[in-house]
């Protein structure tokens, strides 16, 4: 779990779904600064005004040299990554099973839903719910009727997950397939290309299905603590990292992700920022926050946008597996940091470097 700490207000910094990407946070610039005042000082300067000055350096050409290592150390982690070696450890693999585009976006969106917690304890019960599916999730959701096949995912118990929340998925996403056609058409019936990213869009998603009629599932007309779990909306200020996962998976068209979402620019996808990639992300100076939440979300996606703007969440795979993996151990360690390509902008070397 992250940590919590109460960060200092901004009134004029946007939040929920509106706030924009891009840039390097405003704050940074005025780094360093300082004020001096009052008649000791102004005797001070009288007294040095005969002794020459040296003016003090301007933090942003400064930091330009460090946006740079980062880039570089960031693209040669992402170039040399070994993504064969982690697929089998990522979720990803789940919807990479199905070759039909129609049954790998159900079943990317019903992996994302459920996967909170380690990979190995959410897969058991995924691999039990796709069973129960059969060989194509998606015509199983279309064709899911609640009195023949809500028994299919009898027993089914992950976390505080229970088997109506995954008849609730099933009939939810039946109505909005009916609809829509597809859940991309869904998703972009909220999208618009003016958009800084993809927020208001996810938002406009969400709400399709916790607005779904599911009174047979859930009869006292109130959604279950589960199901409105799996769709977690941008305007409450979490993090959102499953959905934003997805979204990844469907938009990205390089490895490892597989991109059926043409209709979608990468350069509007956010970071799904996890334990893992908070660590990281803290690491490597992508954010000093400590509370993982959408202002992180947003803080993280800007500074990678400022090193590559168009496809800014590329480096989330192997930034998270690099954690996972046990490559990172989130301090300092003379022989597990030894190979690594991120020591030249890893706070957990800053002293070192300088000594």
């Amino acid at each position: 779990m992250a940590e919590m700490r109460r960060e200092p207000s901004r009134k004029s910094e946007p939040s929920g779904v509106g706030e924009a990407v891009g840039s390097w946070p405003r704050g940074e610039a005025r780094a360093g600064r300082f004020e001096s005042g009052g008649a000791g000082a102004r005797a001070s300067r009288r007294s040095e005004r005969s002794e020459p000055t040296i003016p003090a350096p301007r933090e942003a050409p400064a930091r330009l040299p460090r946006v740079r290592r980062l880039r570089e150390s960031l693209e040669r982690l992402y170039q040399e990554f070994d993504y064969t070696a982690r697929i089998d450890r990522d979720a990803i693999r789940f919807p990479l099973r199905y070759q039909d585009p129609a049954d790998r976006e159900i079943v990317a969106l019903l992996t994302a839903c459920l996967a909170y917690g380690r990979v190995d304890l959410f897969s058991r019960g995924l691999e039990r719910a796709l069973a129960a599916m059969g060989p194509s999730p998606a015509r199983f959701v279309r064709e899911f009727d609640i009195d023949r096949d809500a028994r299919a995912f009898d027993g089914f118990i992950y976390r505080f997950n229970r088997p109506r929340d995954l008849v609730a998925f099933c009939a939810a996403a039946r109505d909005l397939l009916a609809v829509y056609g597809t859940l991309e058409a869904c998703f972009m019936s909220g999208y618009s290309p003016g958009d800084p990213h993809v927020g208001p869009a996810l938002e406009h998603f969400t709400r399709v299905f916790l607005s779904a009629d599911l009174k047979r599932v859930f009869s006292r007309g109130r959604l279950s603590r589960g199901y409105r779990h799996f769709f977690p909306q941008p305007s409450t200020g979490g993090p959102c990292k499953r959905l934003l996962l997805f979204l990844r998976w469907m938009v990205r068209r390089e490895a490892p992700d597989f991109g059926l979402w043409a209709s979608v620019s990468p350069a509007k996808l956010l970071m799904p920022v996890d334990t893992h990639v908070e660590n990281m992300s803290r690491a490597v100076g992508l954010t000093r926050r400590r509370t993982r939440n959408w202002r992180m979300v947003a803080e993280v996606t800007r500074r990678l946008a400022a090193l590559d703007p168009a496809d800014p969440v590329k480096y989330d795979f192997a930034l998270c597996h690099k954690r996972m993996s046990g490559d990172c151990l989130g301090r300092r360690d003379a022989v597990v940091c030894a190979p690594c390509g991120l020591r030249s902008v890893c706070s957990h070397w800053r002293h070192v470097r300088r000594t």
